[in-house]
């Protein structure tokens, strides 16, 4: 636990503050730095969401080679470098669209799918370069899998942070994810204290239903607090068209606190299938990205659908 803390809470701040810088580049006027040629303003797109799509592009790339290294594990043997690089489009996609939006005159979020249409043929040719049909499907599958499920699924995030705009996307997004995590956290600490019936036993031994239930309560607590804060001081008004904001707050917190649980049995699934305990060793006492990232990945289009298609906001 110790370890767990000395590089977890250094790590959590690190990523906050990084965001909050750029929230706050994001809400200032951007020099104007054009590039020859192209014509864009270079300074556009470094306030304009840019720390937020590095940040989220290390850890995409690196929960991709890990669930790679998951794979091999089980002795398949997906396009690792494929896999790593259609992800990152992926997550990198919405800033990329939103700062060409002076150049393409509007964001098309069609472009996603081509995406992923481009990713299943470049497959193909790489199983046909093998010259063997062994594990063909296999090895589609699983690549195109992880092409989704790390990248697809973290780019809700990047657009997310690009939809609702500025200091709002930012802050958004960053509440979404500690909400997230503090299911996490409840279910941990609610699951030690009074645990007794355990959830799915043979798949992750440590979870129990009190667990769970504790976990859920806390996400739903605080997203009803800090929701009804952002809200009232304006930083994110909810726009209460359909229901009063402290309904959608809490049904936000039902929702990614199940999403939440989701996220992280699904990474056990994978996890206990390859035989390992940890999805890798980039994080000394946390073990890989995948463990920390797990939860949000799945949690990240509920919180993108909600704050920009269910209840829309407006910032001040």
């Amino acid at each position: 636990m110790r370890k767990r803390l000395l590089v977890g809470i250094p790590l959590a701040l690190l990523i906050i503050a990084l965001l909050l810088v750029d929230g706050w580049l994001s809400a200032r006027p951007a020099p104007q730095w054009r590039v020859p040629l192209l014509g864009h303003n270079l300074a556009a797109w470094l306030t304009n969401g840019a720390l937020c799509a590095a940040i989220l592009l290390v850890m995409t790339v690196t929960a991709t080679h890990e669930l790679v290294q998951l794979a091999h594990a089980r002795g398949y043997h997906p396009f690792g470098r494929t896999a790593q690089v259609f992800a990152a489009v992926l997550v990198l996609g919405p800033y990329i669209s939103f700062n060409l939006m002076d150049v393409t005159g509007g964001y098309d979020e069609s472009w996603g799918l081509l995406w992923m249409a481009f990713a299943v043929g470049f497959v193909f040719l790489q199983q046909a370069r093998r010259h063997r049909t062994a594990n063909a499907m296999e090895n589609l599958a699983i690549t195109v899998f992880i092409i989704f499920y790390a990248g697809g699924l973290a780019g809700f995030m990047t657009k997310l942070r690009m939809e609702v705009g500025g200091t709002a996307g930012v802050a958004l997004l960053l509440f979404s994810t500690f909400l997230v995590k503090m299911t996490d956290t409840g279910a941990y600490f609610t699951g030690r204290i009074c645990g007794r019936h355990k959830m799915i036993e043979w798949l992750s031994p440590k979870k129990t239903w009190e667990g769970f239930a504790g976990g859920m309560i806390v996400t739903v607590v605080c997203a009803l607090a800090i929701g009804h804060w952002l809200h009232t001081s304006g930083v994110a008004r909810i726009q209460e068209r359909y229901v009063p904001h402290y309904v959608a707050l809490g049904l936000l917190g039902l929702l990614l606190g199940l999403f939440s649980a989701a996220g992280d049995l699904c990474a056990s699934l994978l996890k206990r299938d390859a035989a390992v305990k940890d999805s890798g060793d980039a994080l000394p006492g946390l073990g890989g990205v995948l463990d920390v990232f797990d939860s949000p990945l799945l949690a990240a289009p509920v919180a993108w659908l909600f704050w920009t298609r269910m209840f829309h906001v407006v910032a001040s």
